[in-house]
């Protein structure tokens, strides 16, 4: 196992660095072999294993055949055989499988013993092929790029194969202790031991074990082989790159028959961009189309006129893509025949030298730029992917009808032709830019001569220049300045910063490592250490000027009257940074707010402290600001944060049912934690709804509080939306008062108050 991790970095280190700019030589064969010699030494490990186990089964060809014929008729017959050796179902059962999977190993075994004798066969024609290829007379540019990207394509065959091989073998030794464990029972049974209940199956199951050694034996085999004919074709082509790279040649015949090849493929490219322009109008107008029949209809839940216009939109997008492929592929062919102009001229020898270090460097971004391009078309190709499963999930659900399940896959066909018609186009594309800009930059690195890095240099001799560097700039008493003292002085003085900054993190770093301190500690130290060895530096540059610190003794007055106004808030922050530091009321990745400032502490330094905000801005506030305000820091004992999800539903909704949904769907959830455990109260009867609180807790340093309730509340609405619960709107009873009505009543009123009746007597209405 450890040499096959050893094998799988060294395949990487192969792949591509054996036929780098900077790397003319071969330096592959080293590694090619140690690999066959790793997996060598593998499979010569089990060696003795696998021979002990199959000495007792035959495997020649005919043995095989006449075996496959006795295990069919020991399958026709096997229903009358276990009823007479008295198996009951599920020992029936078992003989009956065993029986069948022995039978398929052994057609397996037959079946890779042909192919591989007629892989044999293939292989002896086509290495009399490559021999008698011989070698080219007068080969081209063209001949070596192509033989430069087989040997990119079998180089990146090597990881693929040794992963096979490093399944198989895990196989092999599984097989391996089967076939031991099962040999080892059916001997205790022949002892007299208790052995196993079914002796006449697990004998057959023995020997599936050991047919399974055979067949997985005979794929590593064949695996191996093939690694060895990769190996062989990789040398192959690298000698054969070798002794072309002498005698290749680049005519002007070449590069103008190279250019109009590009050229003519851009003209179709053009032609096939124009039709896809047509058809993305057309797309559109079908889509504008499907929109008006949608009104003002959401889109979800599915439709009829919803689901076609999920079609129609897909279609548009898979036109958007096609225009901006074919746009791309036209510019990467332009600047593919801008790059064979200016090989042409490296080839000849006709650029400059300044020119040269432009390609070069042009060369490096460009690839750099190619590779960000290929990772953000296979994350697009991801999305889309994941909009694929969600689509299918659509149109898999229940009650959809079949004519919104078409256009669901239509939708789905279109997304699907984006990746294996666009992306796909995209991802042979873009590697081919690449290897082109690569072998630019291989050419400009191998065309940088003394003579054209001389070209950087001023034209001024050596005696003009070195009398410049001794002109005297200024003198004092026993001192003077020149050009050359004051290069160096500057060059020291500037370098004092990097050699600063190395000394102090070399230290923070053994601080850490050796001290266990903690960062915040290690900050504070690096920083004073930076600051001495600045200083230190300061002073060595000015005795390089031989300028006597006494020189700057005038300055003494100045400089104590500056630091008593100026620099006053300066050292409040610079003592009140060392008061932090050791106080520690937070140290460096605490979650702290500070006066409505909320985030994690990134730095804390000598003078401010910066904190990352959840927005993902720095903000740098002064120290003493720490101490002039209230901090709360939210993970000074531990990491946990507590949320509260409030949800309200309608009042016809069942609270018991309501309560135990909202608790399985906050368990459920991955980020919540379950020590607190989170609860749910019934808070109130609201207004509008009866009112629950969520109360959950999460991990600050692996969760965003936001994301979680975000996922919470679609769960919430999604299973509300199942069972039936509502959540509703704010809602106002008004009673309407009719004007009749009142008004028939105070005239009642007022006809009894004309009959009211005399004091002391009792009337009837």
């Amino acid at each position: 196992m450890k040499k096959f991790l050893l094998a799988l970095i060294l395949v990487f280190a192969l792949a591509w660095p054996c036929f780098s700019a900077e790397n003319t030589e071969d330096k592959s064969s080293d590694y090619v072999t140690d690999l066959q010699k790793a997996i060598s030494s593998d499979i010569g490990k089990l060696r003795e294993s696998i021979n002990k186990e199959l000495e007792s089964i035959k495997l020649g060809s005919a043995d095989i055949a006449a075996r496959i014929a006795e295990i069919a008729i020991l399958t026709e017959k096997s229903s009358d055989d276990m009823a007479a050796w008295g198996y009951n179902d599920e020992q029936k059962e078992l003989h009956t499988r065993v029986l069948s999977e022995l039978s398929v190993a052994y057609a397996a075994y037959s079946a890779l013993v042909q192919s591989a004798n007629s892989n044999n066969q293939e292989n002896k024609t086509e290495d009399k092929d490559a021999d008698s290829l011989g070698t080219v007379k007068s080969p081209d540019i063209n001949m070596s790029d192509s033989l430069r990207q087989e040997i990119i394509k079998v180089s990146r065959g090597f990881d693929v194969q040794l992963f096979s091989l490093q399944s198989k073998l895990d196989k092999l030794k599984i097989d391996l202790a089967d076939a031991t464990n099962l040999q080892k029972k059916l001997k205790e049974a022949q002892e007299g031991g208790e052995g196993l209940e079914l002796p006449r199956t697990h004998v057959l199951q023995l020997e599936e074990a050991r047919v399974n050694v055979a067949l997985t034996t005979l794929q590593v085999r064949t695996l191996r082989k093939g690694f060895d004919l990769n190996v062989a074709e990789f040398k192959r082509l690298r000698g054969r790159l070798e002794a072309m790279q002498d005698k290749l040649i680049f005519p002007q015949e070449l590069l103008d028959a190279n250019l109009e090849k590009l050229q003519t493929r851009i003209t179709e490219l053009m032609t096939e961009l124009n039709d896809a322009r047509k058809s993305l109008g057309s797309a559109n107008s079908s889509l504008v189309r499907a929109r008006a029949n949608l009104g003002s209809a959401d889109i979800m839940p599915l439709t009829n006129a919803s689901a076609i216009y999920l079609s129609r939109s897909a279609r548009v997008t898979y036109w958007e893509h096609m225009v901006s492929l074919l746009d791309y592929e036209i510019a990467i062919n332009r600047e593919i025949q801008q790059v064979w102009r200016e090989r042409f001229k490296l080839f000849h020898d006709t650029a400059s030298g300044e020119e040269i270090w432009k390609l070069g460097d042009s060369a490096k971004i460009r690839i750099q730029e190619l590779n960000r391009e290929l990772e953000g078309i296979r994350t697009m190709e991801d999305t889309i992917l994941h909009q694929i499963e969600a689509r299918q999930g659509q149109a898999n659900a229940e009650g959809i009808t079949s004519m919104i399940q078409q256009e669901i896959l239509r939708s789905i066909e279109n997304q699907r032709k984006i990746i294996t018609e666009i992306y796909d186009r995209y991802e042979s594309l873009i590697p081919t830019a690449v290897f082109y800009q690569q072998r630019l930059q291989s050419e400009a690195n191998d065309n940088i001569s003394a003579i054209r890095i001389a070209e950087k240099v001023s034209s001024f001799s050596q005696e003009t220049i070195m009398n410049f560097l001794n002109t005297e700039l200024w003198q004092g008493e026993g001192y003077s300045v020149t050009v050359g003292k004051l290069i160096i002085a500057i060059l020291v003085f500037l370098s004092s910063f990097f050699l600063s900054s190395w000394g102090s993190h070399w230290i923070k770093r053994r601080m850490l490592r050796r001290v266990k301190s903690s960062i915040t500690a290690a900050n504070a130290v690096q920083r004073i250490v930076f600051y001495i060895l600045w200083v230190a530096f300061a002073l060595i540059a000015l005795n390089i000027l031989e300028i006597p610190l006494t020189a700057f003794a005038f300055m003494g007055g100045a400089i104590a009257v500056g630091l008593g106004f100026g620099m006053q808030n300066i050292f409040n922050n610079l003592i009140s940074g060392f008061i932090v530091i050791f106080s520690r009321p937070f140290k460096v990745n605490d979650m702290i707010e500070v006066s409505g400032i909320s985030g994690m502490v990134d730095d804390i330094g000598s003078r401010s402290t910066t904190i990352r905000t959840y927005d993902g801005l720095d903000v740098i506030l002064p120290n003493r600001y720490f101490l002039e305000n209230s901090v709360t820091n939210w993970t000074r004992t531990d990491l946990k944060k507590r949320e509260i999800l409030q949800v309200g539903v309608s009042y016809d909704s069942d609270s018991r049912k309501v309560e135990k949904l909202l608790n399985e769907i906050v368990n459920e959830h991955s980020k919540v934690l379950k020590d607190p455990a989170p609860f749910v109260i019934f808070k109130n009867f609201g207004n509008d709804a009866l009112e629950f609180e969520v109360y959950y807790w999460f991990e600050l340093k692996s969760s965003s509080g936001l994301k979680i309730s975000s996922d919470l509340r679609h769960h919430i609405a999604a299973v509300f939306n199942k069972e039936g619960i509502n959540i509703p709107y704010p809602q106002r009873d008004i009673h309407i008062i009719n004007d009749d009505a009142n008004k028939l009543t105070l005239d009642k009123d007022n006809a009894d108050s004309d009959s009211k009746p005399e004091s002391g007597e009792i009337k009837n209405v």
